[in-house]
């Protein structure tokens, strides 16, 4: 037994910036960050506060009277929470008047968060009832200005999808491998750091290969797969998955040019996408990931 996705949702905040404007701060230019990132431009909050994306997302899933009586679970996943009590997960509860008879929580998994969730509500949820997962950030806020390395990565925004049990099995794998210093934010530093050329050894050699792994475990052939969903950290590294994997970018879907690396609301954002563009039929074969800070990584199975 399992979880299928239901609906889908995102928001973006107003703000637009592409790489020219970095150009104007920094020794940089668009050509360059273009080139090793793939992104062109993300969006940056400017009056708003995580919660206000949160809501946005929600709204935007327009959920009806019966799904809004039977959703029993809400998960947030974000890492750039402005604060820690009360969490993300019960403010909606509360907003939405929402039933009390709901497990509501935060999760921290860094860029993981999103797949973690999935793997969470899969075993929480029975018969007849429904979740919101939600991914959330903003990077904005947390950014050191002068580190051309990292400002030009990160954007801000919003996903969510509305699950419900199914008869149909999901798979999932996961991992940590503790790191605490590629990727860090408010334990050593009062802005985001990190150690790009780590994580990209991490995020192709581990994610990468687990994927392989997965699918045989699985009983499964990359064939079968419709398409790979994967967290959007930057386009070099989803080529080189796509081709240690043997497969045709087709299969390796991205919106990072348009968005950036919105952490754990990538995911959600770009299947809303797929969904808007009718990429997604009723019967795909998904394998979504994500991986993170932590270290920590995450793949799930999913039919559409």
């Amino acid at each position: 037994m399992g979880i299928r996705i239901m609906k889908t949702s995102s928001y973006l905040p107003g703000r637009i910036v592409d790489n020219f404007y970095f150009e104007s701060i920094l020794d940089t230019s668009d050509e360059w960050i273009s080139s090793r990132t793939g992104i062109k431009k993300r969006h940056f909050v400017e009056n708003e506060e995580i919660i206000d994306l949160v809501k946005e997302s929600v709204v935007k899933l327009n959920l009806s009277q019966e799904e809004l009586r039977n959703v029993k679970t809400i998960v947030v996943a974000t890492c750039t929470s402005s604060h820690a009590i009360p969490n993300l997960a019960s403010q909606v509860q509360e907003h939405f008047d929402f039933g009390e008879d709901i497990y509501s929580l935060d999760i921290n998994m860094g860029c993981t968060g999103f797949v973690a969730g999935l793997r969470l509500i899969e075993g929480m949820i029975q018969e007849g009832e429904y979740a919101l997962l939600i991914g959330a950030e903003i990077f904005s806020k947390i950014l050191d200005f002068t580190d051309r390395s990292t400002v030009v990565l990160f954007g801000d925004g919003a996903g969510a999808v509305l699950l419900e049990y199914c008869d149909k099995d999901n798979f999932f794998n996961f991992g940590t491998r503790g790191n605490t210093e590629a990727l860090n934010y408010g334990k050593d530093s009062d802005n985001l750091s990190m150690k790009g050329r780590e994580v990209y050894k991490f995020a192709v050699s581990t994610v990468g290969g687990s994927i392989s792994e997965f699918l045989k475990e699985n009983n499964m052939q990359k064939d079968d797969i419709d398409y790979f969903i994967s967290h959007q950290a930057n386009i070099r590294m989803l080529e080189s998955m796509a081709k240690n994997l043997g497969v045709n970018m087709d299969k390796f879907p991205s919106n990072i040019d348009r968005v950036g690396n919105t952490s754990c609301a990538s995911i959600p954002i770009l299947l809303d996408d797929m969904s808007k563009e009718g990429k997604l039929k009723p019967g795909n074969r998904l394998i979504i990931f994500g991986f993170g800070a932590g270290f920590t990584w995450a793949l799930a199975y999913m039919e559409w």
